[in-house]
């Protein structure tokens, strides 16, 4: 579990952000999916099928409580290749605020939270 190195009111602000960042992530997911297959009913299913990967992956190994949450380390990169690759995605397909906004705010996040916790076990 990880240990906060800050006070309890910055990391709930910072826990907020994330979550609005998570879900740009997972809607740009989404949108770089329809995009790429030229929109329409596949253009639809792909966007809803990316997002649904994108989800279930993240809820797997990457969200607070998740199961099989990686280690600190693993779980930053995956961060961060998600968030480089997604903002990428939706400014290649013309999304330009929406691809910086995931970028610049995700890797905000992924340097707070490498900064703020940290994997050592704490008592109980």
């Amino acid at each position: 579990m990880s240990e906060p190195r800050i006070g309890t009111p910055s990391l709930l602000a910072l826990a907020v952000v994330a979550f609005i960042v998570e879900l740009a992530l997972f809607g740009g997911a989404g949108v770089v999916a329809h995009d790429a297959v030229e929109g329409g009913l596949a253009g639809w299913l792909a966007g809803v099928l990316a997002t649904g990967v994108v989800l279930l992956l993240w809820g797997m190994f990457m969200a607070p409580k998740a199961r099989f949450r990686l280690a600190q380390g693993p779980r930053l990169l995956a961060a961060l290749l998600l968030t480089v690759g997604t903002a990428y995605g939706l400014v290649e397909t013309g999304h330009q605020r929406w691809g910086w906004f995931v970028g610049l705010a995700g890797l905000a996040v992924v340097a707070a939270q490498a900064v703020l916790t940290s994997d050592e076990p704490t008592a109980v």
